[in-house]
């Protein structure tokens, strides 16, 4: 089947099947669907449509806000024909710490640091196939926890 014919068959605007912003889809539906959440939202908000007013928008971000985009924020009705947008400043982010840091990645073993001072060791998921066996990383691992076992034993202990 050509383009030309798959273009003859669709019913209504090219510009409906073309690519639109979620938020014009989500508009669309809750104005003009029939389903039970589209009729409860429609029955629930009021519209307030002011046309020539004055809006003054204080974003956290330079530049203009582009379309579709929410954000937390303040509304104020200035005057009769003017309004405020302030956007909510989100607080300083706190930096996450790890709860329990990796200290040793290898390729078979990790060693996590957990909060009482002591060590876990954890294997990782091997990825068996032809040139790497079941066999072949028992050896890895064995290898690998030596050497952490030299790095990060405890200074009496024999290896």
């Amino acid at each position: 089947m050509s383009y030309k014919n798959k273009k003859r068959n669709r019913v209504g605007s090219e510009v409906k099947y073309g690519p639109r912003p979620v938020g014009e889809i989500l508009n669309d539906y809750l104005e003009n669907s029939n389903e039970p959440l589209a009729v409860a939202y429609r029955n629930h908000l009021f519209p307030d449509t002011h046309l020539c007013v004055d809006v003054k928008v204080f974003s956290v971000k330079p530049g203009r806000i582009p379309i579709g985009t929410f954000f937390e924020g303040y509304f104020k009705r200035n005057g009769e024909d003017k309004f405020l947008i302030i956007e909510k400043a989100s607080e300083k982010k706190v930096k996450m710490v790890q709860r329990n840091p990796v200290i040793f990645a290898g390729g078979c073993v990790n060693v996590h640091l957990l909060s009482d001072g002591s060590k876990r060791l954890e294997f990782n998921r091997p990825r068996f196939n032809s040139d790497f066996t079941f066999r072949e990383f028992c050896v890895a691992a064995a290898r690998e926890l030596l050497t952490i076992a030299r790095l990060l034993g405890e200074k009496d202990s024999q290896v």
